[in-house]
Parts: structure tokens; sequence; C-alpha cells
């Protein structure tokens, strides 16, 4: 984790959304679990339990420019390094206030031309990375847990991992 700082705020947000993903009755047959070990690859996977397919995400929680469901930018971001992790599908970050979540999947980042710019991180110094940015992203309140849920059903089972399946 280049922030070890945020680790104990990531951690909680990740078990909280977890949480309420996994309470939320409808009659989708799909559960979050996340993982108990630092593997510094991903974060959890999501599963079909009645087909077993299932998408692995990355979680992060944002400190800042995503706060209470508003996203100050029309291009999200990410960092080269995590897009390169091949077992993961999904990246998940959570605002500040912990109201909503940006979804956007490896894929379409993958269709951008990588960029290096530097990186704000915990050291003093700033680092130099690569990065990729695509306007194919949603945002879903916590309150609205039935459209992303209904979205990743449908990601799952059709096995299309890309903005397509947004709703």
């Amino acid at each position: 984790m280049k922030r070890p700082s945020m680790y104990g705020k990531h951690e909680s947000s990740l078990k909280i959304f977890s949480d309420l993903f996994n309470s939320t009755k409808d009659r989708l047959p799909l559960v979050m679990q996340i993982y108990q070990t630092e593997n510094f690859r991903d974060d959890g996977v999501i599963v079909n339990t009645k087909s077993g397919k299932r998408v692995t995400f990355d979680w992060e929680i944002r400190d800042k420019y995503f706060e209470n469901g508003t996203f100050k930018f029309d291009t999200l971001g990410q960092f080269e390094r995590k897009i390169k992790k091949d077992e993961i599908g999904l990246s998940l970050q959570c605002d500040k206030t912990e109201t909503a979540i940006m979804v956007a999947w490896h894929e379409d980042w993958m269709n951008e031309k990588a960029q290096k710019i530097s990186l704000s991180t915990d050291t003093r110094f700033r680092e130099k990375g690569t990065i990729r940015y695509t306007k194919n992203f949603m945002i879903y309140p916590y309150i609205d847990m039935g459209n992303f849920r209904s979205m990743i059903y449908k990601a799952i089972e059709s096995e299309t991992f890309n903005h397509e399946v947004f709703a």
C-alpha cells in the first residue's frame, strides 16, 4: 500500500461496505468476500453463489475529490500498477464520506493510453508513476445498493467486464 496512513480507514470502510452489500435483501445470489490477510494484490471477490462465477476487486477510499457521492472530474484515473494485476477486474473507490462508490472496470482503462504523472503518497517526496484515465465509470450511492448489485450480477453472468453493464 502506497499510503499506509490510509490502511485503517481502508479496512474499516471496506468492512462497512461489504456488510451493506451482503445484507441487501434481493433475490440475487451474490456475496462479497473480503480477504482477511493482506496479499498486496486485491481486496476481495464478489461471487454468484449459484453459478460459482466471480469477479475480483480492488478497494480504495478516496480522501480527495470524491465526497457525498460527487466526483470533481469527468475522468477517473487508476495507477498502472493496479490495472496490470490480471486477477483484478473491478475497481471500487469509496468516497470520503462513505456514502457512495465509484466503479470502473479494468478492461475500460486498458483501452486508454498510459500517462506518466507525479503521485501523492505518504512519503515527503513526490513519486513518479504511470496512470490511465477513463470516462467509463459509474457512481452508486450506498442507499441504492440494489442497482449496484444488479450491475454486478449482469456483469458476472454475461462475462461482460466493462462499462456496457452499467445501468
